[in-house]
């Protein structure tokens, strides 16, 4: 359960519905260890791809996850996929009565990689974080609305956890948060409108299925 976790996490963070093509990369350190994160977008389907080792395929009913070094897949449809959100919420140490942190303006700028970006600050039930917000990068707001559309589908168990990409006015091109304990930035190397072939979210031949674990207290099968 945990490498699905993992999976689900970067979906959330890094995958997006669209109604344009999207190319998306990213650099996501993570307690040192840095990874290249690629976002392939096309319509209202998403391929996010972890430094060449694993891939998320997502879709309006669901995602696959492929391993490659051990050639294997799992698929999950949108109830399971709700289900696991939900059920990694109620194991966390959060109060359902707590209003939803939102991210403040600290009125310092910075440039990144060539963007301009304002710094905004956050801190929620599980950590905390820095921002740097492009306002002037382009069709950040469509970016921003795909980025939450998904968080939605799959249901908003998690959504106070970390802000939402609507919060910001702008794009964000570097984070620095801290999350039970664990440190992970991520850098935006390049956000780019451009066609993408849809044979990138066809599941590739040669790979074994491994069936889901059960989710404990999930609907049963």
């Amino acid at each position: 359960m945990k490498k699905i976790t993992r999976a689900l996490i970067v979906l959330l963070s890094a995958a997006s519905v669209a109604h344009a093509d999207w190319i998306i990369e990213q650099k996501t350190t993570t307690e040192g260890q840095e990874k290249k994160t690629v976002t392939r977008i096309k319509g209202e389907q998403a391929r996010v791809d972890v430094d060449g080792q694993m891939s998320v395929i997502a879709g309006p009913e669901g995602m696959v996850m492929l391993m490659h070094t051990q050639k294997m897949l799992m698929k999950m449809d949108l109830a399971t996929m709700k289900s696991a959100i939900e059920m990694a919420a109620k194991n966390l140490p959060v109060a359902a009565d707590q209003p939803v942190a939102k991210p403040v303006a600290t009125g310092q700028k910075e440039k990144v990689a060539g963007w301009e970006a304002e710094i905004y600050t956050w801190e929620g039930q599980l950590g905390k974080g820095r921002f740097w917000v492009a306002k002037d990068f382009a069709k950040y707001e469509e970016i921003n609305a795909m980025n939450d559309k998904l968080g939605k589908a799959m249901g908003n168990a998690l959504a106070g956890l970390s802000p939402q990409a609507s919060d910001f006015g702008g794009m964000v091109v570097k984070s620095e948060m801290t999350m039970l304990g664990k440190s992970v930035s991520t850098q935006l190397v390049s956000a780019k409108e451009q066609e993408v072939d849809a044979k990138e979210f066809t599941i590739p031949e040669g790979y074994n299925e491994m069936k889901m674990p059960a989710i404990p207290g999930g609907a049963p099968k």
